[in-house]
């Protein structure tokens, strides 16, 4: 297989411009490949015809006239023979299959000529009659005709001039009319064939044109899904012995916002420039396809080798994570690949896309911008994720769903400001499930938006009882972000709580954000101007554009725990990328939140940076809502024995 030409298929306007646009060469070809078997049939009747005279010519003529009588007929056949066996093949070529029915044709010119030779008498005159219906029906070409008659026409009269006047007179008018009545209906017989043999080409082109626009992307000039899917459900029943491949699954992160800000047509440009960028760093022999969207597929019909395939993962991600120059702008998405294995992986199509997808879904939820290949430890959460589906749509999920409670700590003042609100689900059927499995099995279950409420109205419950200038930090999904109904239920769950709405935080992932820019832009105007906050959690994670975050309604900002992790591997660059995110906050105007802080020197080394909130360990773990409750009494005692 190969990305640039292993389908075998032309651009759709390639062929749309063959259409009816037929070269002289192509329709003599196609004659050619009509007029065969008509000429090479013609042979066996002259074969049999010649070869059978020559018996009775002895009987009916002296020896010496029958010796060249049959002379000639005996060349006439072996001749004939001869071209027959020569048109077995298909490929014979226009100009071959004139020449053989001109060297017939004269053959059997001489033999009419030698018999009136040899018995010059106004009967013999017909056999050039017969010569005329002979060339309108074995001539290939116009002139063959033309020529042929001719020579019979000028024969057949000039021997009649030679055997008088009444001859003359009378065979003029019969050669003539025979002549043109020949050449009329073989001309008229070759242009019926051309126009059939033109429309089957046309119609050719035209199948051949809808072929390629059911196997071909008509963007991007890709293989699209179907041929995708076909190449894949062919390599599966081949099932040849040693047969591997990879299946990379390929999404561009940041995509949707391209389109919402800048409008489709810039989008679909950029889509090109991804096709383009695709087959350049691809090897060979991958099959590169346009599923859908911005969801691309590569098939590596290849042993590779784990190292082999990080490699190629990698230079996928870093050629797309490059900025493209479109339509006089700078932008910048990046990619994310999943790959799966056939056949360790799976045997069948599903199962080897269902694998690479879920490869996909965890490089985009954990390491976007990065390659993930499907492992065992995969086969065994997907196996979790399907079991928690069902067990999630039969469970009593207002029991067994509960929060934990993180504070946000407030350094200059030395207080609580806020707690988040941590999902937990203790399964009366599986036990404990963590976060990472069940959220991701509601979500691709349809049950989120109902965990989100669920969760939502008892995370307001425990903030009711809180002090009125403690905060709610509550989390939510991309698919409740990008769900007006959603959106709007959380509302009302809010306004209902008797929780001062600006006291609740909403945070959204940036994966979340920028997977329907405009939906989720839209959902968050809704929930700020109910009066609510909105934080963007793990800023730096992901794409991090700053040309996307001032268009959101944000309040505040968290940046991702890593930072503070790289605060212990190379202190001079993480506190320099630290305090370069504090100032942007503060540029911004919305508040920031440094999460995973541990240590007391972490707390120190973040408070250097600038840093006024924090979240982490080294304030408090999660816990339940009533020692959220004892922890605040605790503070505000605290407090009131320093003031004292």
């Amino acid at each position: 297989m190969n990305g640039r030409g292993e389908t075998g298929l032309r651009h759709p306007d390639v062929v749309t411009a063959d259409v009816g646009n037929l070269s002289r060469e192509t329709l003599r070809a196609e004659m050619a490949k009509t007029f065969r078997p008509i000429i090479r049939g013609f042979m066996l009747p002259v074969v049999l015809f010649y070869t059978l005279v020559i018996v009775p010519n002895f009987f009916l003529s002296p020896l010496p006239q029958a010796l060249k009588l049959s002379a000639l007929s005996g060349a006439t056949a072996v001749t004939a023979f001869v071209c027959r066996r020569l048109l077995a093949r298909r490929d014979a070529s226009f100009a071959r299959l004139e020449l053989i029915g001109a060297v017939v044709l004269l053959l059997i010119y001489l033999n009419c000529c030698n018999i009136l030779y040899i018995a010059f008498h106004q009967a013999n005159l017909v056999f050039f009659l017969l010569l005329f219906i002979l060339t309108a029906a074995v001539a290939i070409s116009v002139r063959l005709i033309v020529a042929g008659c001719s020579l019979a026409l000028a024969t057949m009269l000039a021997a009649a001039w030679a055997m008088g006047p009444e001859t003359l007179l009378y065979y003029s008018f019969v050669s003539i009319a025979g002549a043109f009545a020949a050449t009329g209906m073989a001309i008229l017989m070759r242009g019926a064939i051309m126009n059939a043999v033109r429309a089957r080409l046309v119609a050719d082109r035209l199948r051949q044109r809808a072929e390629v626009q059911a196997e071909r992307d008509a963007l991007t000039g890709l293989p699209n899904r179907r041929h995708f899917f076909s190449g894949l459900e062919r390599m599966v029943v081949a099932d040849l012995s040693g047969e591997t491949a990879h299946i990379g699954l390929i999404d561009l992160d940041g995509f949707k916002a391209v389109n919402d800000v800048y409008g489709h047509a810039v989008g679909d440009q950029l889509l090109v420039e991804v096709s383009e960028r695709l087959r350049e760093i691809c090897p060979e022999d991958c099959l590169i396809a346009r599923l859908g969207g911005d969801e691309f597929g590569v098939l590596v019909r290849r042993p590779l080798t784990a190292a082999g395939l990080d490699t190629l993962g990698r230079a996928i991600c870093e050629t797309l994570g490059r900025p493209f120059a479109v339509a006089g702008r700078s932008l910048t998405v990046t990619g994310s690949v999943g790959f799966a294995h056939y056949p360790t992986n799976g045997r069948t199509v599903g199962e080897l896309y269902e694998r690479a997808d879920y490869a996909l879904y965890r490089a985009k939820r954990e390491h976007r911008g990065s390659a993930v290949v499907f492992s065992a430890r995969y086969e065994a959460e997907m196996r979790d994720v399907s079991r928690v589906k069902q067990v999630l749509r039969d469970s009593d999920l207002e029991a067994e769903l509960y929060l934990l409670f993180q504070p946000q700590y407030d350094i200059m003042r030395n207080r609580p400001v806020a707690f988040e609100a941590l999902a937990r689900w203790q399964s009366a059927v599986l036990g404990p499930v963590t976060p990472d499995v069940f959220i991701v099995a509601a979500e691709r279950s349809g049950l989120i938006e109902r965990v989100s409420e669920i969760l939502l109205r008892k995370a307001l419950a425990a903030a009711a009882v809180w002090p009125q200038e403690i905060g709610l930090s509550f989390n939510l999904s991309a698919v409740d972000l990008v769900s007006t109904s959603a959106i709007a239920r959380l509302c009302t769950i809010v306004g209902e709580s008797g929780v001062a709405p600006g006291r609740v935080t909403f945070e959204l992932t940036e994966t979340a954000m920028m997977s329907d820019f405009e939906k989720a832009r839209a959902s968050m105007e809704m929930l700020a101007s109910l009066g609510c906050r909105i934080a963007l959690d793990d800023f730096g994670s992901g794409y991090s554009s700053f040309g996307y975050i001032h268009r959101f309604p944000l309040h505040k900002i968290k940046t991702d725990r890593n930072f503070v992790v790289r605060l212990g591997e190379d202190k001079a660059v993480g506190f320099g990328i630290l305090r370069a995110i504090i100032e942007l906050c503060a540029n911004l105007g919305v508040e920031c939140i440094v999460e995973g802080v541990e240590t007391a020197n972490e707390v120190d080394t973040v408070r250097a940076a600038g840093a006024r909130y924090i979240q982490g360990y080294h304030f408090g773990r999660p816990m339940t809502a009533v020692a959220a409750g004892d922890y605040l009494d605790a503070e505000m005692a605290g407090e009131d024995l320093k003031a004292s």
